[in-house]
């Protein structure tokens, strides 16, 4: 059955009568300005390409696009943790699909706007950490300034006046009810956000191309060129392809996808304050070939936390030193420090004297009415009507403010109000703004929401602004204003800005013409990332050995025979116990009678998250370890650590017997191959791939001697079923079947998983690797002419595998005597921790988090 299209809400396009149209049952907001539908009930003229698409897809297919999208949201590991969070674990991102659309007309007036407002701030700071003229003239108090706690006063400098303060702008947007923008927020401290408005738009425009299409919708790239443009304009001594590094804070921070997700974006450096030192007034990074300059720092971090030498504090995300490199002119800073003073709200209420003072002109995107109760004449307008207006603390603390907010909120009149009279020049009253309404797509239908826009600019050459052609919209079905609806999780659109010319595409990707150097070494490594990839190498192989040691287990504890009967299942068990997987009790034959039996508790031990030598936690040590190299890991290696992470901590996945561990076990063994694969077949053989296989092959070699130690010393002399157990656990059984069929013998074994060096499997395979690889590694011109140590403790094992005569070695331990191969085991695993230690000494290890010695 056809319908017919129609400009208003519910009309059907193409569909079928059992696919109704998806915009059936939206309603708008009373009382709040809606931005799909007009006060007439139809469609606002630039949303009619989109409605008409929209409704032309219908429900069904919408849902199947969706769940399609939602995967991908999952799989990339969009994560975001909110200041003020119940707790610190991050939550996905909330991404509606259903895009907020802005004409370009009403879009060119929003950014004029935006790029004036951000041009005033600019002055403001130029002034107030330079000569501070707009104090002097009465045009901010004295107070707004001197008692400001953002106000960093080592950064006061007469050269402040002639240097860019702002390269990162950002602003909360509004609407009132008559549909004109407020600014609700100014960002200038480092704002965020930009990240995951490129994503939203990756992921909506895939799920809605042909209305992405349709719509002429303007494209986001050009403003990330833009930001490419300035970033490179501040670079010192104008240097024509400058070293650009992102300064975040770490995994577990709010935004650290975003620093990942931008870096990779742009190709900027991703580092760490423990990645960097300053050394003759110079910003350096730490890598494995030596100091590398850098010459711009986009920061993250709030600026009272990156200089512990002139600022304080004992941040591990500041540097010191950073301040006098950056005064002396050998780094430049986005944003500099202590560009955050003129976002606090209290500003808001004096950005119209200030545009007029220092551009001469009005204010042309006004912000949220805003009084400071240090006026006396504010402080009774606010006293007098303190139920209508929303109030919060005057000088912003960045991370804080959502709570403040709401503490002022639930406090009683009278209380709030003396509050108020003790300490005025501490709070600033807003007029409370009604977000407009808009659709969101929720449970398979439209439904309203509030939103608000974050916009961002970025400075020119010039000296201007250039606002981004699009925005990040939050939601949330709460009327509450931004600092306290999102306490509770705000959502996120992609904001369409709709134009009425075809829009040309835009790349990142450099000219053809452009010179370009052949790079293939990838050295510059800092040591952080190499010691995080190690021990992502170690963890991989740590998991994946305890998982085939549990299955090797708990199949024969499923299998026909009975397991009292089983020849090899006690040193089974001590394998495990040394492993730290199931109690130790049960590597004892007396303790483990009196111990629950081992086929009811071996689930509920080995996945025990609380125990921190259990598989469970052995695979999010996997995870933790991946996040900390997130930027350098490819997508596909990513996702699939991110699916062995949730499948195996799911809440429905949790084994309730053997077979269900066994079926776990199967799926996390796999799972790790393929991440193996991923390294081995797309990895580069850089530094980077270098020390996450050295982790790789040190922990499998250390894992199959502690397997052999378990199973082959102080035991009964090797019978077939232990030999077997051992193949299977070393994933060598195959190996061995194509081979010797199914004659099983104790030399063959021991030659196969001991000395044969074309056995990946092997410990001779694995000390081989670890030469070349350490062969490969930077070296001092110190130890130039001779082995350094790493190399001689490797160069030792091997050679004492390589000179192990197997067969008599096998001989001897068939005949009663286990000395020879004990000696061999505990040669190498002595040597191995031995090896670790001395590579992560001399690579790994360059200094511990920085800490103020004494207070300023």
């Amino acid at each position: 059955m056809q319908g017919q299209r129609q400009t208003q809400p519910g009309g059907l396009v193409n569909q079928q009568a059992a696919d109704v149209s998806p915009l059936v049952g939206y309603r708008p907001v009373a009382g709040a300005y809606d931005e799909l539908i007009d006060p007439r009930g139809g469609y606002r003229a630039h949303w009619l390409a989109f409605t008409a698409q929209f409704e032309r897809l219908g429900t069904l297919e919408l849902k199947r696009r969706w769940a399609r999208s939602q995967r991908l949201i999952h799989a990339n590991g969009v994560a975001y943790s909110p200041h003020g969070a119940a707790d610190d674990r991050q939550r996905p991102w909330m991404l509606d699909p259903f895009p907020l659309l802005v004409g370009s007309r009403e879009w060119s007036e929003v950014s004029t706007g935006l790029a004036q407002r951000a041009q005033v701030l600019e002055l403001a700071l130029q002034d107030l950490y330079g000569p501070q003229k707009l104090v002097r003239d009465g045009v901010l108090p004295p107070e707004l300034l001197y008692g400001h706690p953002g106000y960093l006063l080592p950064l006061k400098s007469p050269e402040v006046a002639r240097s860019q303060m702002l390269q990162l702008y950002s602003a909360d947007l509004g609407r009132s009810p008559d549909g004109s923008w407020w600014v609700l927020a100014d960002r200038t401290e480092s704002p965020s956000g930009i990240g995951f408005a490129l994503e939203n738009r990756i992921v909506v425009s895939r799920m809605l191309p042909e209305p992405f299409r349709d719509c002429r919708v303007m494209r986001l790239a050009g403003y990330f060129a833009r930001v490419r443009e300035s970033l490179q304009a501040i670079a010192p001594q104008q240097v024509r392809n400058p070293s650009i590094a992102i300064l975040s804070q770490g995994p577990g921070q709010q935004n650290y996808f975003e620093d990942a997700y931008l870096a990779r974006y742009l190709g900027y450096v991703l580092v760490e304050g423990e990645d960097l030192t300053v050394r003759k007034r110079r910003l350096w990074l730490k890598t494995l070939e030596g100091l590398v300059p850098i010459d711009v720092l986009i920061r993250r971090p709030n600026s009272d936390q990156c200089d512990p030498l002139e600022l304080g504090g004992e941040s591990p995300a500041g540097v010191a030193g950073l301040i006098q490199a950056s005064r002396e002119g050998s780094l430049a800073v986005a944003n500099p420090l202590g560009s955050g003073l003129v976002e606090s709200p209290v500003f808001m209420a004096f950005l119209p004297r200030l545009c007029q003072a220092l551009l001469g002109e009005k204010l042309k995107l006004p912000g949220v009415a805003t009084w400071w109760c240090g006026e006396p004449e504010s402080l009774e307008y606010v006293t007098q009507n303190v139920d209508r207006l929303l109030l919060k603390r005057a000088f912003r603390q960045r991370g804080e403010e959502s709570m403040l907010t709401v503490e002022l909120r639930d406090m009683p009149r009278e209380q709030l109000i003396e509050k108020l009279r003790a300490d005025p020049r501490g709070y600033i009253a807003q007029e409370r703004v009604q977000r407009s309404s808009a659709p969101c797509w929720r449970n398979g239908r439209l439904q309203t929401c509030r939103v608000a826009l974050r916009a961002f600019a970025t400075a020119t050459p010039d000296g201007g602004f250039q606002v981004m052609e699009g925005a990040l919209a939050r939601t949330t079905s709460s009327a509450e204003p931004l600092e306290t609806s999102i306490l509770s999780g705000e959502g996120s659109k992609d904001v369409w800005i709709t134009s009425d010319q075809p829009v040309e595409p835009i790349s990142l990707l450099s000219h053809e013409d452009e010179p370009v150097a052949l790079v293939r070494l990838g050295a510059e490594l800092p040591s952080r990332v190499a010691d995080n990839s190690y021990w992502l190498g170690r963890n991989l192989e740590r998991a994946d050995a305890k998982a085939r040691l549990v299955r090797t287990v708990a199949n024969r504890l499923t299998g026909e025979d009975d397991p009292t009967q089983l020849v090899e299942l006690p040193y089974l068990l001590r394998a495990l116990a040394d492993e730290g997987l199931i109690e130790p009790g049960y590597a004892v034959a007396e303790m483990r009678e009196l111990l629950p039996h081992v086929d009811r508790s071996l689930p509920s031990q080995v996945l025990n998250s609380q125990q921190p030598s259990s598989l469970t936690a052995s695979v999010d040590r996997v995870f933790y370890s991946a996040t900390k190299v997130r930027d350098r890991l490819s997508r596909d290696a990513w996702r699939l650590l991110l699916r062995v992470s949730q499948a195996f901590n799911a809440p429905d996945a949790a084994p309730q017997d053997l077979t269900d561990l066994i079926n776990a076990t199967d799926e996390l063994i796999a799972d790790l191959a393929a991440v193996g694969g991923l390294v081995v077949e797309s990895m580069t053989r850089t530094q980077f791939y270098r020390f996450l296989d050295i982790g790789r092959r040190l922990e499998r070699a250390a894992q199959l001697v502690e397997l052999l130690t378990a199973c082959l010393i102080e035991t009964q002399p090797s019978v077939r079923p232990m030999l077997e157990a051992l193949l299977e656990t070393s994933d060598s059984i195959m190996t061995y079947r194509s081979r010797y069929r199914s004659n099983m013998r104790f030399v063959a074994t021991l030659d196969l998983l001991l000395t044969d060096p074309s056995n990946p499997r092997s410990v001779a395979f694995q000390l081989n690797t670890l030469e070349r690889h350490i062969g490969k590694l930077p070296r001092s011109d110190d130890e130039a002419q001779g082995a350094a140590a790493e190399q001689r403790l490797v160069m030792s094992m091997s050679h004492a595998i390589r000179m192990a005569d197997v067969e008599a070695l096998a001989e001897a331990h068939e005949m009663g005597n286990q000395k020879p191969l004990a000696e061999l085991l505990a040669q190498i695993s002595r040597d191995l921790p031995s090896l670790s230690n001395a590579i992560s000494l001399k690579y790994l290890v360059h200094a511990g988090t920085p800490r103020q010695l004494s207070p300023l």
